[in-house]
């Protein structure tokens, strides 16, 4: 399957792993991949940190992203993977959520995508959102960790606005 979306969605640029410019059927299967990761790595009350980024062609989406974003240098640790594979994941459910309910959200961009604020900005309009990532342990009270780092990020831009 990796090398049909390579052909069918990589080889047309960065722009092309937008969540808002898939087309159905890779939407569907990106958000299977999406659900698979983060159900695999968080659970209900039981807050653990994640093992695995996941699927190839997640981990395919967030490099097509960093290269855009930073160049030739995506080197990155293991944390910072997981960190970034969990929000490029929320907002391939945040697309999915706006294609069944046309709930007003503005697509992200190349810039924007693996950014925290993107999901604060999401809380102001849901605020159910964030408190099903605090059941699911996505963000959770812990030593700081990533998870922590999240967190802290979306509460305090929340309470800054």
């Amino acid at each position: 399957m990796l090398s049909q979306f390579t052909n069918e969605v990589l080889s047309y640029g960065p722009t092309a792993v937008l969540p808002q410019n898939l087309n159905e059927k890779w939407m569907n299967r990106l958000q299977k991949i999406c659900d698979d990761f983060l159900d695999s790595n968080f659970a209900l009350d039981e807050c653990r940190e994640p093992t695995d980024i996941g699927d190839p062609i997640l981990v395919a989406c967030l490099y097509e992203i960093l290269q855009y974003q930073r160049g030739d240098d995506v080197r990155m640790a293991s944390g910072e993977l997981a960190e970034l594979g969990t929000i490029y994941a929320l907002a391939v459910t945040m697309e999915s959520i706006q294609r069944e309910s046309d709930i007003g959200l503005d697509p992200p961009t190349l810039e924007n995508i693996l950014s925290i604020e993107r999901i604060v900005e999401f809380k102001k309009k849901n605020p159910e959102f964030v408190h099903a990532l605090e059941e699911y342990c996505i963000i959770k009270e812990a030593e700081e960790s990533w998870f922590q780092s999240i967190k802290n990020k979306i509460f305090t831009a929340v309470t800054d606005n």
